[in-house]
């Protein structure tokens, strides 16, 4: 497999954010990403633009509904109708057309700071039919963490201490829930929007894309490498989507681009968000640094593993997902999520 690594969730001029296409690509290429997918909300005017930029494979979605219930809508050729009380039709929609969709930032705290601690949750947990959900976003995580106009300072300087612990427990619980009923793709997004402020003489800029591209990315494990085909390669990159052969990674610090987790059954290897006999397979984990590797089985801490190499075997049925930590400082902090591997 081939571990191809790219930035979900990103928004243009077209909508709310203030990059172009061939901008933003830029800036992805400069952060060694192969891939990006662009969802401004509400239409598909970027689509024309799709294809490779430089070394940059751009695809481009869309983000549905207003107050609540954000949808990502990937590999669709015509927008659907947003409806956030009602978003099983968005869902439906999205599917109709022959796409993938993801919940997008479904768990948010909220801001003093932003609106009166205004947020955009999911809340219709009825829905089916969904690809997959955001498991870890960048924006919200960001301005959650973001308490007072100090924290704010701070964390525009320091970026990296909102995320320092992971994605949030909630988050992390739902997934876990959902995935004991069927495969739901976990994947991270940026939800980058460059957000120019004018604060006199100092301009800052939230959520530029360069640093967002360098953090929460999503590594796809695609069959072959990308060949520079601008279909060929983007139907590899809905396929994996699409099968959960993906991880998330948060890069800046140590790069995962490397890691593996995988099943051993008699000879045959199985991927993440495919299922093996529980008996007689062994999990193996491969991590590109030295690190804590916790493997979790239906939704708990299971086993324990520090290195590089991790081998867990003798195990019971159940749905396995790997949580990595990387040493940083005095501690550990939050590194790679993996799909799951189901063993029955």
């Amino acid at each position: 497999m081939y571990d191809s690594a790219g930035n979900i969730h990103i928004h243009t001029r077209y909508s709310d954010g203030s990059g172009s296409i061939p901008e933003i690509a830029r800036s992805a290429e400069r952060a060694g990403l192969d891939f990006i997918i662009i969802t401004d909300h509400h239409h598909l005017r970027g689509r024309p633009e799709e294809g490779y930029h430089g070394k940059v494979l751009v695809i481009v979605g869309c983000e549905f509904n207003t107050e609540r219930n954000h949808y990502l809508g990937i590999d669709i050729e015509q927008e659907v109708a947003g409806n956030d009380d009602h978003p099983q039709e968005v869902i439906d929609g999205v599917h109709g057309r022959g796409g993938i969709g993801f919940l997008a930032h479904p768990f948010e705290i909220g801001s003093p700071v932003y609106k009166q601690g205004k947020t955009y949750p999911w809340t219709d947990w009825e829905v089916t039919g969904f690809t997959g959900m955001d498991i870890w976003s960048y924006l919200s995580q960001w301005r959650d963490n973001v308490s007072g106009i100090a924290k704010g300072i701070y964390l525009y300087f320091n970026p990296h201490h909102a995320f320092r612990r992971g994605p949030l427990d909630a988050s992390l619980q739902k997934w876990d829930e959902l995935l004991q009923q069927r495969m739901v793709v976990g994947i991270g997004c940026s939800d980058a929007h460059a957000i120019k402020i004018n604060l006199g003489p100092w301009k800052p800029v939230i959520s530029d894309y360069y640093t967002c591209f360098r953090c929460i990315n999503t590594h796809l494990l695609l069959k072959e490498p990308l060949s520079g085909e601008f279909k060929k390669d983007k139907e590899a990159v809905i396929q994996a989507l699409r099968a959960g052969r993906c991880f998330v990674g948060y890069d800046f610090f140590k790069n995962s681009k490397g890691f593996c987790f995988e099943a051993h059954h008699h000879g045959q290897i199985i991927h993440m968000g495919e299922r093996a006999p529980a008996a007689d397979t062994v999990l193996k984990v491969f991590t590109p640094a030295k690190a804590r590797v916790v493997l979790v089985r239906n939704g708990k801490p299971y086993l324990e593993s520090t290195g590089r190499t991790h081998r867990f075997a003798q195990l019971r049925p159940g749905v396995y997902r790997v949580e990595v930590r990387h040493r940083h400082g005095l501690g550990y902090r939050a590194w790679i999520y993996s799909n799951p591997i189901y063993l029955d």
